[in-house]
């Protein structure tokens, strides 16, 4: 990024409509630039964790800028998601061993808990009124924040999903974490309701779809499982190429898959998956 982040809105046909310079960006990591920008109502989104850090909103039609605030941290991922939680939309952010909800229209802080680790690559997750997020590096550690405004930290763990996000479903939590092991948890608990070695090293995110949850790992295999607190139950895994780092995307009947294959040359794909 040379330096700087640029945000380039384009219309359908590719061309350019506005370009920002956000703001610096100096990485000590070989890593780059993480976090996704999101949209929110007429806004979009854009945090930088490098440096003299921030978060801040553009107009997404002209990208006039609306707030900025100071998000001070040396090295951290994770994308921001906007949830509606506790009663009000909350701007969720995990990182700097907090984890933090601002208001999404001006970027006053809501409230902060401690937890986590410094630096998390995984967008939070969220059930009715508690949040969930983990971490990362240099410590390991699952958390469970009650959204209310009082940062109560309702429960922890020192189990580690780094690059991946967790998976809030109908009172629980699922996870296929850095080693491969599959594990859920009661949301408002904590308690460990199973845990299975599936296979590892992991960076997609599990994601449910169809009433199953589908989770990949760096070589590529798809373990598809049920979300069920009771008991694993396994449906089945599939392989496409030898390394898989992107969560599957599913849109209508169809699965996109984004893999590679190590052959003499690195070589990528993309497949669509249809009945």
């Amino acid at each position: 990024n040379a330096g700087r982040l640029v945000l380039t809105a384009l219309d359908r046909s590719g061309n350019v409509v506005w370009q920002k310079d956000t703001g610096g960006f100096q990485c000590d990591y070989r890593f780059g630039y993480g976090p996704s920008p999101i949209l929110y109502g007429n806004s979009l989104i854009v945090v930088s964790e490098f440096g003299e850090g921030y978060i801040a909103a553009f107009d997404k039609s002209d990208g006039a800028e609306l707030w900025r605030v100071p998000r001070r941290n040396k090295t951290s991922y994770s994308s921001p998601a906007v949830a509606r939680v506790a009663g009000k939309d909350q701007l969720l952010l995990s990182g700097a061993d907090k984890v933090v909800s601002y208001n999404p229209d001006n970027g006053q802080i809501l409230w902060e808990a401690a937890g986590s680790s410094l630096a998390t690559c995984g967008t939070m997750v969220w059930s009715d009124d508690l949040v969930f997020a983990s971490g990362g590096f240099p410590n390991k550690e699952t958390i469970a924040v009650r959204a209310d405004g009082s940062g109560e930290v309702v429960w922890k763990n020192g189990d580690k999903s780094y690059e991946q996000s967790l998976l809030y479903h109908d009172g629980h939590v699922y996870t296929l974490n850095d080693n491969g092991i599959a594990l859920c948890w009661n949301a408002e608990t904590g308690e460990e309701k199973w845990k299975v070695r599936l296979g590892g090293p992991v960076s997609s995110s599990p994601i449910l779809a169809g009433g199953l949850i589908y989770a990949t790992n760096e070589q590529g295999i798809t373990f598809v499982f049920q979300p069920n607190p009771e008991a694993f139950e396994k449906v089945g895994e599939f392989q496409l190429g030898d390394e898989g780092f992107a969560t599957p995307v599913f849109v209508g009947n169809e699965v996109f898959v984004r893999t590679a294959e190590q052959g003499v040359e690195r070589q990528e794909y993309l497949f669509c998956i249809a009945p």
